[in-house]
């Protein structure tokens, strides 16, 4: 199979082509100076699937250390603006625009730099690489399996996909930031990644959105070839590496090192014994930042406070529009739970869905799934279901029909066990057809312990594009948080805030209906007191059938058979005139949200197809 790779260069149209790996020369030849190539190879359908694993070293700049979105271990750092020290570092946007800046100093560990000022140069990435080398040859790498390019300013050391056996994997990002991140010593800090003691690694070099200098193309600012280096230029010291990196190169020879990467790539390696195990066992990190292509992280873009220390009013004039736009949002199911939101959920927000076992509240987040699948990447994260599980459940909500009647008539003989088999996959067929491939599903398959946010915000950034996402969070109980709801909680809307992750979460939470559930009563106290804090919404779900009489009592005083029959009625009618067994009425109650009002809202659930229809709403008050 040919394998095909994205390639970036100003002056190809749209700045962006896409080339099998053997034409890869003929663009070099075109377009010597400063062509990219995207981290990961795939094949003629445009879907990730190969690729060699590159470390990439290079130099630091004191703004690199800044906007690399990681911590360095043993640095303090500080930022000077105007002859001002900031007593915080600004989000991303203003960052930008401050190391832009002519006054701007950055203090490292009591030391001053300019932005542009090396606090790690060329002999740092020289150590770090020979370094993590022998650390791969501990491993168990062969020098055949490693292809070592560099310029003056970096080396990249590639590691051939084969060698580790993990050819057309899905998760080759992730399992190969995890192998980066062993290798080159850097830890975890919840949400953050740490250098120790190699400073110069470049931890965006396997993010699917990073982009690599082609070998034997020049470097853009430095006009020098990305050259081949083996053993022996090691051998001989820095200075000679340096020289020899430095030459120039005419044009055949930059294109001969485009040619002996290619046969590198395109070479067969035989899988090393018992690595790919070893990578597999190593621990999930998070990604750290945006892409290697110069870009800042995202960390902290949703943000428009600017991070300086100034008088309110200062802070409005530099902000205003900001401010005075409408807040962003995401539909929910139905238009009066909007209304009641403000509008939606608050894009970037957590919002949390809690009440007692078979409430809906799986049903609830399958719906916004399916609902938002098409428009944005969506991450359902399952604690109860499997795969399986949740196909089988989206499938038969995508078209309206019996799940527990058709599942039991499946495993009959003769015409109604055909028939059924036949609905079912036809179902199956329905939702593979209408699903784009934005939405990701990762359930109890992952032998998840408890809710980890460093690894819902890793399998954000896993998922393409660098807009809006929605993550959907289903069936955590409290015991998930191991003891430090608190503490997850915060980080989880730290994480959507900071990553433009608008996060849905359903938490078991046992409880009945009060009598007058339009109120806001003492349990619904203790409720606030445990969610709201860093909870943008916190929506409470109970169904029971008798809730359609309950909330006609409420609006009425008193059971008003007229209403009840109206409200039945309407309820048929949105629900296509089709009526099941199990069919119950929902309210969910809305008793926090920073945007909108609290509010009681009424549902026909029908537990069968997964499907809500909004019937009526009461205003809620405090009892």
């Amino acid at each position: 199979m040919e394998k095909f790779v994205s390639l970036f260069h100003p002056d190809i149209e749209g700045g962006k082509t896409t080339s099998g790996i053997t034409r890869v020369p003929e663009i070099i030849k075109a377009h010597p100076e400063g062509c990219f190539r995207s981290t990961f190879f795939h094949d003629s359908t445009g879907q990730e699937f190969y690729g060699s694993l590159p470390l990439v070293f290079a130099i630091r700049k004191a703004r690199d250390i800044l906007l690399e979105g990681c911590d360095y271990h043993g640095l303090e750092l500080q930022l000077e603006t105007a002859g001002r020290k900031l007593p915080q570092l600004p989000v991303a946007g203003e960052l930008n625009r401050l190391l832009d800046s002519a006054d701007t100093l950055i203090h490292i560990n009591g030391n001053v730099f300019k932005p542009s000022t090396e606090v790690y140069g060329f002999q740092q990435v020289y150590d770090d690489s020979v370094h993590c080398i022998e650390a791969l040859k501990k491993l168990g790498f062969t020098q055949e399996t490693m292809a070592i390019y560099a310029t003056p300013e970096e080396i990249c050391v590639e590691i051939h996909g084969g060698a580790i056996g993990l050819t057309n994997d899905k998760n080759l990002p992730g399992l190969y930031h995890r192998l980066l991140c062993h290798i080159a010593g850097v830890k975890s800090t919840g949400s953050r990644l740490q250098k120790t003691d190699i400073k110069t690694v470049l931890l965006q070099s396997c993010h699917p959105e990073s982009q690599i200098l082609v070998p034997g193309c020049n470097h853009p600012a430095l006009h020098r070839p990305k050259v081949g280096v083996g053993p022996s230029h090691f051998a001989y010291g820095i200075a000679a590496f340096s020289d020899f990196c430095g030459k120039k190169r005419t044009l055949n020879e930059c294109l001969q090192e485009t040619f002996a990467w290619v046969k590198f790539i395109e070479s067969e390696l035989p899988a090393i014994p018992g690595l790919k195990e070893k990578v597999e066992k190593l621990p999930e990190m998070p990604f750290s930042g945006g892409s290697q292509s110069g870009k800042a992280s995202n960390v902290g873009s949703n943000s428009s406070y600017s991070g300086r220390f100034q008088p309110l009013k200062a802070e409005f004039a530099d902000n205003a529009a900001t401010f005075k736009a409408q807040p962003a949002t995401l539909g929910t199911i139905s238009a009066g739970l909007d209304r009641s939101l403000g509008g939606g959920w608050v894009s970037a927000g957590l919002h949390l869905a809690v009440g007692p076992r078979e409430a809906g509240k799986s049903a609830f987040l399958i719906q916004h799934a399916l609902q938002h699948e098409a428009k944005m990447p969506v991450l359902y994260l399952s604690f109860e279901h499997s795969l399986r599980e949740f196909l089988t459940r989206a499938s038969t909500s995508t078209v309206g029909i019996n799940l527990s009647d058709l599942l039991g008539q499946m495993g009959a003989s003769g015409s109604i066990g055909e028939n059924a088999r036949t609905v079912f996959a036809n179902a199956l067929n329905h939702l593979q057809g209408r699903l784009s491939g934005n939405i990701f599903f990762s359930g109890i398959e992952a032998g998840r312990t408890g809710l980890d946010p460093a690894e819902i915000q890793q399998l954000a950034l896993m998922m393409p594009g660098d807009g809006e996402k929605l993550v959907l969070i289903d069936s955590v109980c409290e015991s998930d948080f191991g003891g430090e709801l608190d503490s997850r909680l915060r980080q989880l809307r730290e994480i959507a805030f900071t990553g433009r992750l608008t996060i849905v979460m359903s938490i078991h939470y046992p409880m009945t209906c009060d009598k007058r559930p339009h109120f806001i009563e003492e349990h619904d106290l203790e409720l606030l007191h445990k969610f709201q804090r860093y909870s943008d919404s916190l929506l409470v779900m109970l169904s029971e059938k008798v809730n359609l009489r309950r909330f006609v009592a409420m609006v009425k005083g008193q059971i008003d058979a007229q209403l009840v029959g109206s409200l039945e009625q309407k309820a048929l009618q949105m629900a296509g005139n089709k009526r099941f067994k199990t069919d119950t009425f929902t309210l969910m109650r809305l008793i926090h949200t920073r945007t909108g009002r609290r509010e009681l809202l009424l549902f026909l659930y029908q537990p069968d197809t997964g499907k809500f229809f909004e019937l009526a709403s009461l205003p809620m008050t405090k009892a």
